[in-house]
């Protein structure tokens, strides 16, 4: 992945996360359906190990800046 979002052909980066450049042209839609592709990765490179696949869903997925900044109600 790019350290920041980049401008394509088409006007989105698709591996800008939502606080990077790039991420404007990006739909909701298309933020879900990569996070869900990126989720059911992680969860088959942690060899089915939900915790550390959520772990690392939650630093890893383009709405994880989003996130961060609007603060984890389960965690406050």
């Amino acid at each position: 992945m790019s350290e920041h979002g980049t401008d394509t052909p088409t006007g989105t980066d698709p591996d800008a996360k939502w606080s990077e450049p790039g991420y404007e042209d990006k739909s909701l839609g298309q933020a879900v359906d990569q996070d869900s592709e990126l989720a059911e990765e992680i969860l088959d490179e942690e060899g089915g190990d939900e915790k550390a696949a959520e772990e690392r869903f939650e630093e890893e997925s383009h709405g994880s800046p989003a996130r961060e900044r609007q603060g984890n109600p389960e965690t406050s």
